[in-house]
């Protein structure tokens, strides 16, 4: 009975969890694409864009560290109550300052950014600590899908819309998630028995979290040049792109979660970053023809939706030891900081053949598995033995009744 009622609030917990994640990266995209319409409002490339676009991803990065630093001794649910409340705050906020003047709208932009950031590694801890290892794959592929599904669709709406409309989707889409505070429940960090927050200097010593965030970090990098190369080589073309791919990484992150699952974490991401190497690598010697262009794309929006499942959601909550934020609040750096790398990259990658440049992005992906490869697999071996072990005895059970 007592075994029972643990496994129905674990997998209540788990909902909460999810719901509680599938909301905060929609809303993170959601406030992009608005302070994105908003930098384009003072001018693309304006000293009023630029500053924005450099606001709201070092905003969250920063608040994120800070959050884990000054929040790490505060009771979960009090922290994630408190953010969801100051999520619905700054979006309200915004409704009133975007579309002004350029100081009020970079204050609303970094109010977007800090209700994300300050709150988002308890988040992940707490999904980390709802959801168990073996099924965090899927789980985390289900949120990504559902997130790639659905941005797309609200944005249809919003893009009809003026500044403040828009605005005020973001308002009515974090309000939604409030009745989840009242489900919140989980370890609470202040007690005399819980252990002491993991120190950033044992973060950056921790062997198997560098190799991973080495990788990523890489790829990060790489993306957010090639993404300005690529624009610019295929013009307007691009924006055909920007409906198709998304949706090819939205299958792709809940397919990798899945596989992420039965066979093993590393297995993956070195597929993501070979596949995606090989699609550089052919881009770079057949760039004049449109099947190498088809080809990138579709390899390109797998490999972001494995690579976005894993590093986003999956691996720091295996690396994590009792689900520490701090390791959450480097590990997700990578992902947000992909935005400044193109801010400041932009003005020397006309300097580079576009050819040279792809060429260049397969070399460092390629390099970027070398870490990989002497990581560990996140995934303890015994759940992979028990899977594959069930597998086996459901397919011996099918054989026996065939007979």
């Amino acid at each position: 009975m007592l075994l029972s009622l643990k496994t129905k609030f674990r997998k209540r917990q788990s909902i909460v969890a999810f719901a509680l994640l599938f909301n905060t990266f929609a809303w993170y995209y959601l406030s992009r694409l608005i302070v994105t319409n908003v930098g384009n409002t003072f001018g693309e490339g304006s000293l009023g864009d630029l500053s924005l676009s450099l606001a709201y991803p070092s905003s969250i990065v920063l608040s994120a560290i800070a959050g884990s630093i000054f929040l790490a001794k505060k009771r979960r649910t009090h922290v994630l109550n408190a953010w969801l409340l100051f999520g619905v705050g700054a979006s309200l906020c915004s409704t009133i300052l975007f579309g002004s003047s350029l100081l009020p709208t970079i204050a609303a932009t970094v109010g977007l950014g800090m209700a994300l950031g300050l709150g988002l590694p308890s988040a992940l801890g707490y999904f980390a600590e709802a959801v168990s290892v073996e099924n965090r794959g899927k789980a985390s592929g289900i949120i990504l899908f559902g997130t790639f599904l659905s941005v797309p669709l609200i944005y249809m709406f919003m893009s009809t819309q003026d500044l403040v409309a828009s605005a005020a989707v973001l308002v009515a889409w974090r309000v939604w998630c409030l009745p989840l505070a009242f489900l919140i429940h989980g370890k609470e960090n202040p007690s005399e028995t819980a252990p002491k927050p993991l120190a950033f200097s044992s973060v950056l010593r921790h062997r198997t979290f560098i190799l991973y965030f080495i990788a990523w970090f890489m790829f990060g990098f790489i993306d957010s040049f090639e993404t300005v190369v690529v624009n610019h080589a295929l013009g307007d073309f691009r924006f055909v792109i920007k409906i198709v791919e998304p949706a090819i990484a939205a299958v792709a992150t809940l397919v990798g979660g899945i596989f992420a699952d039965w066979i093993g974490r590393k297995r993956v991401l070195i597929f993501g970053f070979v596949s995606l190497g090989v699609a550089f690598a052919v881009l770079g010697l057949f760039a004049q023809l449109w099947f190498s262009w088809l080809f990138y794309f579709i390899t390109d929006g797998i490999a972001l939706g494995l690579l976005w499942v894993l590093f986003i959601l999956v691996l720091w909550g295996d690396v994590a030891p009792n689900g520490s934020e701090r390791v959450y609040a480097i590990g997700e750096t990578p992902f947000f900081l992909t935005d400044i790398f193109s801010l400041f990259l932009t003005p020397y990658l006309a300097l580079i053949p576009e050819s040279s440049s792809f060429s260049l992005a397969a070399f460092f992906l390629f390099l970027a598995v070398l870490p990989l490869l002497y990581a560990p697999e996140t995934l303890p071996e015994k759940k992979i033995k028990d899977r594959e072990l069930k597998q086996y005895i459901e397919k011996a059970k099918k054989k026996a009744m065939e007979k």
